[in-house]
């Protein structure tokens, strides 16, 4: 797998503005990998940073949240004041992986695939769709009253669905080389300044109750006596719609 780096630094030449790229050069590639965010005071969020990554196709190689950026400060030529710049490791979220072919002779080219919608569409998901886009798992989602719309939390992007009870966001899917049919679910846990969602990763690809992944995540990511904190044990939302009580996690 090829890693490269992610950089994030304010340009003063663009009025402070702070811009992420990526080094596509070590992957052989021509094209540039940047986004730019608002000029500010402080850098955007490690989950806005996060996703604006994925958005490019890219994912940090440490998925540990806050642990993975370094900070330099260098200081101007002129000697007088200095800039900051944050790197990283990343890895493409799509890579090509090659194998001996079948006894030892030539090679085997193998490509993680991923059952993806048109970058184009937007809005839901019809119900019949679900099990050939995202899995058998998806196609009992609509009996707790969620819906999927197509696109992502940051841009549109065939890879990335977005999960809603009416309309407060849940959970999104997001590409991944190491998930179950090279997707992984996040359950959103808050939202930081910029409205953008963090979502923790769930465990063994897409839950077939969304709405449990999402308080097995708010439990385990805030704690007892916090706003976003789920009191008491889970309750089941059944398609009769009638509430039938589920375990505590």
């Amino acid at each position: 797998m090829t890693e490269t780096t992610a950089f994030l630094s304010p340009l003063a030449s663009e009025g402070g503005v702070w811009r992420l790229w990526v080094d596509t050069r070590v992957l052989g590639r021509s094209d540039k990998a940047e986004r730019d965010f608002p000029a500010g005071p402080t850098a955007p969020t490690v989950a806005a940073r996060t996703l604006a990554l994925a958005a490019l196709g890219f994912a940090p190689v440490d998925p540990t949240p806050g642990r993975i950026w370094r900070w330099t400060e260098i200081p101007a030529s002129s000697g007088d004041g200095a800039t900051v710049i944050a790197e990283m490791l990343v890895r493409p979220l799509t890579d090509v992986e090659v194998r001996p072919g079948p006894g030892g002779r030539g090679t085997m080219t193998v490509r993680t695939t991923r059952r993806d919608a048109p970058t184009h569409n937007h809005g839901p998901v019809p119900e019949h769709e679900l099990g050939a886009l995202l899995g058998p798992e998806a196609t009992g989602w609509p009996a707790l009253g969620l819906t999927v719309h197509h696109g992502g939390v940051v841009a549109p992007d065939g890879t990335q669905f977005r999960v809603f009870d009416d309309r407060r966001l849940i959970g999104f899917t997001m590409a991944s080389l190491h998930a179950p049919g090279g997707r992984e679910y996040r359950a959103v846990v808050y939202t930081d300044g910029e409205s953008l969602p963090y979502g923790s990763v769930v465990p063994g690809g897409l839950p077939e109750d969304p709405l449990r992944a999402e308080y097995d995540a708010l439990r385990a990511f805030h704690k007892p006596g916090d706003r976003e904190y789920p009191a008491g044990p889970y309750v089941l939302r059944p398609a009769s719609g009638t509430a039938g009580e589920g375990t505590a996690g």
